[in-house]
């Protein structure tokens, strides 16, 4: 996986694990976003897989939903 900074663009590849560790703070902020964004549609409130449907498509939701100074490159 590589990790990119907006501000200095410095790249880092880091492994899933190492990820998961050393962003854990941005992931779960990211996490509340996309799931607050997702129960507010309508017919999202039935599907209990939030989680599971964040981590299909951890780089666009991380990129898009997180507030992290760095985003994922290339998973």
């Amino acid at each position: 996986m590589i990790l990119k900074n907006k501000r200095t663009h410095e790249k880092l590849e880091i492994s899933h694990q190492e990820f998961k560790i050393k962003f854990k703070k941005e992931i779960e902020n990211a996490y509340q976003s996309y799931k607050r964004t997702e129960l507010a549609k309508p017919y999202f409130k039935t599907v209990n897989s939030t989680e599971s449907d964040f981590y299909f498509n951890l780089q666009w939701n991380f990129n898009n939903h997180g507030n992290s100074v760095w985003y994922i490159e290339k998973l």
